[in-house]
């Protein structure tokens, strides 16, 4: 584990109870009952507008605020509309990318600094502002939204099902879609990439296969508050990674244009086991695999360009396997 990560951990485990993950425990049972009926079901894409308002200069590019009416279910009112940013160059790009949201990750301001490496490429950036995250919180003051185990399958469904249909419109634009992603991001972008109906480019960095890696691995489960869902027992233990378990890439039989992806992912990284992304990777015969000597946080805020280089090789390797 490098040593940035150890701070994290050593931080996360004196987290107060009234902001460690889970909080207030399960949630509404209904809706966890609902969540195992769907997890391993592609959703349908609806043929969503993207309604394009407030428009703006960002150093040379271009930031188009958009909304979108989301066709999740379960979500808070305060969830409505769903929200997204393209940002791109002035003259706009046959390529773009739906960059997927990390854990906790509010806002657009972390994935703009992506964005602005990859719009030299010719790669246009859609950031997703994930349900209740961002200005799509229930509580605006709540940075840490994501209260019981229920709020989570919802988000997560969620910016599935909201990723799968930005990237669709993307498409009727006449743009190569693409999907990428940091950490939860990561995975979120690889089941997006998975469920895709459509050739698309697929770069998930630090994303494991299922949330049950990171979650019961990695140095987050120091955070979790068992207490609140049942002790930290055996059985608690269980039941968690049952449920996260339920939710895993490695259950959807890969499409052809999987075999283009690029992951990218440290040695060293103390929140998402290698094991978990190695699995991934595996089960996309022909994925490119591509280490940094890092751990989850350098990757993530000195190895941005390596990031954006996965994305750019992931389209590249996209357009050599369609003209094959």
């Amino acid at each position: 584990m490098q040593w940035l990560d150890r701070v994290s951990a050593a931080m996360l485990a004196r987290t107060p109870p009234q902001r460690q993950v889970f909080r207030d425990g399960w949630g509404d049972p209904d809706v966890l009952d609902w969540y195992a009926s769907i997890v391993r079901e592609p959703p349908e894409i609806p043929e969503v507008a993207l309604r394009a308002g407030a428009r703006h200069r960002l150093d040379g590019l271009v930031a188009t605020d958009l909304t979108f009416d989301t066709p999740a279910l379960h979500l808070p009112a305060a969830a409505h509309p769903g929200r997204a940013r393209v940002i791109e160059p002035p003259d706009g790009a046959e390529r773009a990318c739906v960059l997927m949201a990390a854990w906790n990750e509010h806002g657009y301001d972390a994935r703009t600094r992506l964005a602005r490496l990859l719009a030299p490429h010719g790669i246009a950036s859609v950031i997703l502002e994930n349900p209740h995250y961002g200005a799509r919180r229930a509580d605006p003051g709540d940075d840490r939204p994501l209260a019981t185990v229920a709020d989570f399958a919802v988000m997560g469904r969620a910016a599935v099902v909201e990723g799968l249909t930005v990237l669709a419109a993307v498409r009727r634009e006449g743009r190569t879609p693409g999907v990428a992603g940091f950490s939860m991001g990561g995975n979120m972008a690889a089941f997006v990439g998975a469920m895709a109906p459509f050739p698309t480019a697929i770069s998930p960095a630090a994303g494991s296969h299922s949330p049950a890696p990171p979650f019961l691995q990695g140095v987050i489960r120091t955070a979790i508050a068992w207490d609140a869902l049942g002790g930290d027992d055996p059985d608690t233990r269980e039941r968690l990674r049952g449920f996260f378990r339920s939710a895993s890439v490695l259950d959807h039989d890969p499409p052809p244009h999987t075999a283009a992806a690029v992951m990218v992912a440290g040695t060293i990284d103390g929140f998402v086991p290698t094991s978990a992304v190695l699995a991934l990777h595996r089960h996309w015969p022909g994925s490119k695999m591509e280490w940094v000597n890092a751990g989850h946080a350098t990757l993530l805020w000195r190895n941005k360009d390596r990031m954006a280089d996965g994305i750019v090789q992931s389209f590249d390797r996209l357009a050599a396997l369609d003209g094959a």
